[in-house]
């Protein structure tokens, strides 16, 4: 069998996550990396010249009129962002959107509607629903191995705090969604909705600790601690407690709780006359997926994803719909700690 020809693929934006996308992309016979672009000269070029990217371009304007490039990832800021989501839908490119995918939920809508007109693909990224264990882990709970979940509980630290005169001083202005939830955090909080089946949110209370303010501008800093509890169709919750800052080793917790057991650390806990067992997991992923070539390509699995929505085989996920709904969460969730009341989500 003849296989498909490999997708020409751009990426905008050569930081952290940028270049980390390049690299998984580049590992993927599904995806052609022939062009990357961002504004900072040194870093576009060192990248460029480590992964071997033949095109190199400044404006990102400049790579979306490659002929070669089908298909691009936009790893800029949310604020940055918007205009490069429609630009690239007008010009015809299948688009893979960075997280936070916006600054407001409305935004995602505007994407939705120009990507259904234009006919091209658009996929948003969290690309932890992508590990393979994470996708035995939704099939397993869609299953039922512990009942109905109704409750999932997050904690976790980051320690990451960007120069403010950095390409990361974003990360510092509240709204923004740079804070320990929006930037760090809201990657375990869709994965934990997701894995509870992506109910529709209803309303957020929450509150805010800013440690050590960097930016003191009108929309104020942007928070180092956040405290959320959410609530979902059918009583469902989410409690979530993230910082960006690390004083100890406490590890990460997501856990989700069913009316049959529960989920913890890669496994099912379910109970056997009164007593929890821990049991693995044995479904399989519901899609396909290679394995990478090496390690240290954490966007492997996205990518490749985002190139089999493309050519038909899979449906892109994150999804325009989960996208829309889960920033919706995220915009109650900031607004119910800026004001210390309880937001509804209409």
């Amino acid at each position: 069998m003849q296989k498909d020809k490999a997708i020409g693929f751009g990426v905008v934006g050569c930081g952290g996550a940028g270049h980390a996308a390049i690299r998984s992309a580049c590992a993927s016979a599904l995806l052609d990396v022939v062009a990357i672009g961002d504004l900072i000269e040194e870093r576009r070029n060192r990248v460029g010249r480590e992964e071997g990217i033949p095109r190199l371009y400044g404006p990102y304007q400049d790579l979306l009129a490659d002929k070669g490039v089908e298909a691009v990832l936009l790893a800029v800021n949310p604020p940055a962002r918007y205009s490069m989501v429609l630009d690239a839908i007008a010009a015809g490119k299948h688009v893979l959107v960075q997280k936070p995918h916006a600054t407001q939920a409305d935004h995602i809508l505007t994407f939705k509607e120009a990507a259904e007109r234009a006919g091209v693909m658009l996929q948003f990224c969290y690309f932890m629903r992508h590990d393979p264990g994470n996708r035995r882990t939704r099939t397993a709970l869609s299953r039922g191995r512990i009942g109905e979940p109704y409750h999932a509980r997050i904690f976790l630290k980051y320690n990451h705090r960007a120069p403010l005169d950095s390409p990361e001083g974003w990360t510092h202005v509240y709204g923004q969604k740079g804070g320990a939830l929006g930037q760090h955090a809201s990657h375990e909080l869709d994965l934990a909705w997701w894995w509870m089946g992506c109910p529709d949110p209803r309303w957020a209370f929450a509150a805010k600790h800013v440690v050590e303010a960097i930016y003191d501008g009108p929309e104020g800093p942007a928070e180092d601690y956040f405290s959320g509890l959410a609530g979902f169709d059918g009583g469902k919750t989410i409690q979530i407690d993230c910082s960006r800052w690390v004083h100890c080793d406490t590890p990460t917790v997501v856990e989700v709780y069913g009316s049959e057991g529960a989920y913890s650390h890669g496994q099912l806990w379910q109970t056997e006359e009164g007593v929890f067992t821990a049991r693995q997991i044995e479904d399989e992923s519901d899609v396909p997926h290679s394995e990478p070539p090496e390690e240290g390509l954490p966007f492997y699995h996205e990518v490749e994803h985002f190139a089999r929505a493309i050519a038909g085989r899979v449906a892109p996920d994150v999804n325009a719909d989960d996208a829309y709904r889960f920033m919706q969460l995220l915009d109650a969730m900031y607004e119910s700690a800026r004001t210390g009341e309880k937001v509804y989500i209409d």
